[in-house]
């Protein structure tokens, strides 16, 4: 026993991976993405335990994960988010799963429900302004029609009333 406690899940699947000491892996870069083998590994182990709840030995691994991935393991992981924003877990929003830290949290391959996401209120605001502008283009037409056509339409009126009292007389 050398008095070290023993390597988390997230350590245990990246030093197996990388070629390391389980334990000694700080980051997901040294994976080799492009090794078939490797690959495969990967993609096995991560959903296996993407629904499990995740170590606090690992949540500082994964904190490193959108500083230190690369491209071509960003994109693995990506694929595997995908898989994972399907599960029971995910969509029961529940918290402190190894996919919901790294995908979500990290990665920031997670979006929530569309109405909780920026551009959704940036839509909102612009449909609002659009429609306060053309009720006060409507208001404005009203307003400049009654004040030329309101003199014409109570003469005509008057026509109306005079003309029938005169006939009315004959």
């Amino acid at each position: 026993m050398s008095g070290q406690p023993p390597p988390t899940e997230l350590q245990l699947m990246l030093g197996t991976v990388a070629g390391f000491q389980p334990g000694s892996v700080k980051d997901c870069s040294d994976i080799q993405v492009d090794r078939p083998l490797v690959k495969d590994y990967i993609i096995g182990r991560f959903n296996r335990i993407m629904e499990k709840k995740m170590d606090a030995g690992d949540i500082q691994i994964a904190k490193t994960f959108e500083i230190s991935c690369g491209s071509e393991q960003k994109e693995v992981f990506e694929w595997e988010c995908k898989k994972y924003m399907t599960t029971k877990s995910f969509q029961e929003g529940t918290k402190g799963t190894y996919g919901q830290v790294i995908c979500c949290d990290e990665l920031k391959f997670c979006s929530g429900p569309f109405y909780t996401q920026i551009w959704f209120f940036a839509v909102c605001g612009g449909v609002a302004l659009l429609l306060i502008a053309v009720i006060g283009i409507v208001v404005f037409f009203l307003c400049c029609r009654k004040k030329r056509g309101g003199g014409s339409n109570g003469g005509s009126m008057m026509k109306s009333s005079k003309n029938s009292t005169k006939k009315s007389m004959k």
